[in-house]
Protein backbone atom coordinates (compact mmCIF):
# COMPACT_ATOMS: atom_id res chain seq x y z
CA UNK A 1 0.00 0.00 0.00
CA UNK A 2 2.13 2.51 -0.99
CA UNK A 3 0.39 5.53 -1.57
CA UNK A 4 0.19 7.76 1.70
CA UNK A 5 -2.91 9.11 0.65
CA UNK A 6 -4.61 5.66 0.46
CA UNK A 7 -2.83 5.08 3.81
CA UNK A 8 -4.55 8.86 4.86
CA UNK A 9 -7.75 7.66 3.99
CA UNK A 10 -7.35 4.10 5.66
CA UNK A 11 -6.41 6.40 8.92
CA UNK A 12 -9.67 7.89 9.03
CA UNK A 13 -11.80 4.63 8.50
CA UNK A 14 -10.19 3.24 11.45
CA UNK A 15 -10.87 6.51 13.59
CA UNK A 16 -14.46 6.07 12.12
CA UNK A 17 -14.36 2.16 13.41
CA UNK A 18 -12.50 2.95 16.65
CA UNK A 19 -14.99 5.56 17.50
CA UNK A 20 -17.73 6.49 15.37
CA UNK A 21 -19.35 3.40 15.55
CA UNK A 22 -19.56 2.96 19.56
CA UNK A 23 -18.95 6.50 20.31
CA UNK A 24 -15.96 4.98 22.37
CA UNK A 25 -11.94 5.29 21.47
CA UNK A 26 -10.90 2.88 23.81
CA UNK A 27 -6.99 2.57 24.46
CA UNK A 28 -6.79 -0.81 22.50
CA UNK A 29 -8.62 0.28 19.72
CA UNK A 30 -5.81 3.47 19.21
CA UNK A 31 -3.01 1.18 20.21
CA UNK A 32 -4.11 -1.13 17.47
CA UNK A 33 -5.52 1.15 14.71
CA UNK A 34 -1.36 2.49 14.56
CA UNK A 35 0.02 -1.81 14.59
CA UNK A 36 -2.62 -1.40 11.69
CA UNK A 37 -1.19 1.15 9.76
CA UNK A 38 1.98 0.36 10.33
CA UNK A 39 1.40 -3.12 9.07
CA UNK A 40 -0.19 -1.45 5.87
CA UNK A 41 2.65 1.21 5.09
CA UNK A 42 4.70 -2.17 5.37
CA UNK A 43 2.94 -4.35 2.73
CA UNK A 44 5.21 -2.96 0.23
CA UNK A 45 8.46 -2.63 2.06
CA UNK A 46 8.27 1.20 2.66
CA UNK A 47 7.09 1.31 6.31
CA UNK A 48 6.21 4.81 7.35
CA UNK A 49 7.77 5.78 10.44
CA UNK A 50 6.16 6.65 13.61
CA UNK A 51 6.20 10.10 12.89
CA UNK A 52 4.49 9.97 9.83
CA UNK A 53 1.88 7.34 11.54
CA UNK A 54 1.37 10.16 14.01
CA UNK A 55 0.67 12.32 11.37
CA UNK A 56 -1.52 10.76 9.52
CA UNK A 57 -3.39 9.90 12.86
CA UNK A 58 -3.86 13.47 13.23
CA UNK A 59 -4.83 14.50 10.14
CA UNK A 60 -7.70 11.69 10.32
CA UNK A 61 -8.86 12.76 13.49
CA UNK A 62 -9.09 16.56 12.62
CA UNK A 63 -10.86 15.00 9.26
CA UNK A 64 -13.08 12.82 11.04
CA UNK A 65 -14.68 16.07 13.16
CA UNK A 66 -15.77 17.25 9.81
CA UNK A 67 -16.63 14.43 7.99
CA UNK A 68 -20.52 13.64 6.54
CA UNK A 69 -21.77 10.40 6.02
CA UNK A 70 -21.53 11.54 2.39
CA UNK A 71 -17.68 12.14 3.09
CA UNK A 72 -16.82 8.88 4.42
CA UNK A 73 -18.97 6.82 1.65
CA UNK A 74 -16.38 9.21 -1.00
CA UNK A 75 -13.08 8.07 1.50
CA UNK A 76 -14.73 4.23 0.86
CA UNK A 77 -15.21 4.59 -3.03
CA UNK A 78 -11.75 6.03 -3.26
CA UNK A 79 -9.96 3.37 -1.41
CA UNK A 80 -12.19 0.79 -3.69
CA UNK A 81 -11.05 2.31 -7.05
CA UNK A 82 -7.36 3.05 -5.64
CA UNK A 83 -5.83 -0.06 -4.14
CA UNK A 84 -5.81 -3.82 -5.27
CA UNK A 85 -8.11 -6.28 -4.15
CA UNK A 86 -4.96 -7.90 -1.86
CA UNK A 87 -4.69 -4.79 -0.23
CA UNK A 88 -8.43 -4.27 0.14
CA UNK A 89 -8.80 -7.22 1.96
CA UNK A 90 -5.65 -6.47 4.13
CA UNK A 91 -7.09 -3.31 4.96
CA UNK A 92 -10.91 -4.55 5.67
CA UNK A 93 -8.88 -6.72 7.93
CA UNK A 94 -7.21 -3.95 9.62
CA UNK A 95 -10.54 -2.06 10.24
CA UNK A 96 -11.83 -5.99 11.32
CA UNK A 97 -8.97 -5.99 14.34
CA UNK A 98 -9.83 -2.21 15.28
CA UNK A 99 -13.40 -3.11 15.53
CA UNK A 100 -12.13 -6.14 17.82
CA UNK A 101 -9.47 -4.59 19.94
CA UNK A 102 -11.59 -4.18 22.90
CA UNK A 103 -12.39 -7.52 22.54
CA UNK A 104 -16.08 -6.89 21.29
CA UNK A 105 -17.44 -6.07 18.03
CA UNK A 106 -20.13 -3.72 18.68
CA UNK A 107 -23.49 -4.02 16.14
CA UNK A 108 -22.33 -0.72 14.48
CA UNK A 109 -18.78 -2.11 13.88
CA UNK A 110 -20.63 -5.31 12.25
CA UNK A 111 -22.70 -3.02 10.15
CA UNK A 112 -20.23 -0.82 9.26
CA UNK A 113 -17.63 -3.63 8.26
CA UNK A 114 -20.11 -5.41 5.58
CA UNK A 115 -20.83 -1.74 4.59
CA UNK A 116 -17.19 -1.67 3.38
CA UNK A 117 -16.99 -5.14 2.22
CA UNK A 118 -20.05 -5.20 -0.13
CA UNK A 119 -18.72 -1.28 -1.29
CA UNK A 120 -15.00 -3.54 -1.80
CA UNK A 121 -16.48 -6.39 -3.19
CA UNK A 122 -15.14 -8.36 -0.67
Amino acid sequence: MAHVSALADLALLTIVMAHGTDADLDPRETQILVQQLSLLSSSDGGAASGADLSDLVETAVEAYGELSVRGLDDVVGRLGQALSPEDLARAHAALAAVADADGHVHTMEAAFLRHVAQAWGL
